[in-house]
């Protein structure tokens, strides 16, 4: 942990949603990002016997510009809903950009997917892994917390793995977006074939 967070992981405050109600955010630091990560509390999850959780990265892109060469935005407010329904659950949002590259590696690096590039290959013409981030960490929260077993939503086996290898059981709920256009549908593809994701 960097010196910046020592005395604020951990902390909590209740936020009042507009659209989702109320909320507990706590401050936490599971990757290198420089002002830390959240962990969102919908209800009471650590009461619940499986709860239900999504770990969402990032995405300035989509979820601040509206960007249409991606699903980070649509994937984000299908488990906010999922969750709300539900009542109970966690969302760990990790501020780092890009799968762990950051954001001025992603820039760069959609530069050349606009061009043609898959996002895999992008990343390793730039210089920086295809898949970056470290998903144990969670799975250390969680465990250090009492929670044996969780629903995952998610179509990336490598969150899942990071629950697995501190004896989580976690079993998956996949988060699909119609693919209503090229870029997506080319997204999808590169997931499934190179980064190994559960789509059909």
């Amino acid at each position: 942990m960097n010196d910046r967070l020592t005395g604020f992981v951990g902390a909590t405050a209740s936020i009042p949603s507009r659209t989702l109600g109320e909320l507990t955010v706590e401050a936490a630091s599971f990757t290198d990002a420089i002002d830390g990560d959240l962990v969102v509390h919908f209800g009471k999850p650590f009461e619940q016997a499986v709860p239900l959780v999504r770990i969402h990265s990032e995405c300035v892109f989509a979820q601040v510009l509206d960007s249409s060469l991606c699903d980070c935005a649509d994937q984000l407010h299908m488990a906010l809903k999922r969750i709300q329904q539900e009542e109970h659950g966690l969302l760990f949002y990790l501020r780092l950009d890009g799968r762990g590259a950051g954001l001025a590696a992603k820039v760069k690096a959609t530069a050349l997917e606009v061009a043609g590039e898959d996002t895999y290959e992008s990343r390793i013409q730039i210089g920086v892994a295809p898949e970056g981030r470290q998903f144990l960490p969670i799975g250390e929260y969680l465990a250090q917390r009492g929670i044996r077993r969780v629903r995952l939503l998610t179509n990336n086996p490598d969150k899942a793995a990071g629950l697995r290898n501190v004896g989580i059981e976690v079993a998956t709920e996949r988060l699909i977006v119609d693919p209503c256009c090229e870029a997506v549908q080319r997204l999808y593809q590169t997931k499934r074939d190179r980064f190994h994701h559960d789509i059909p």
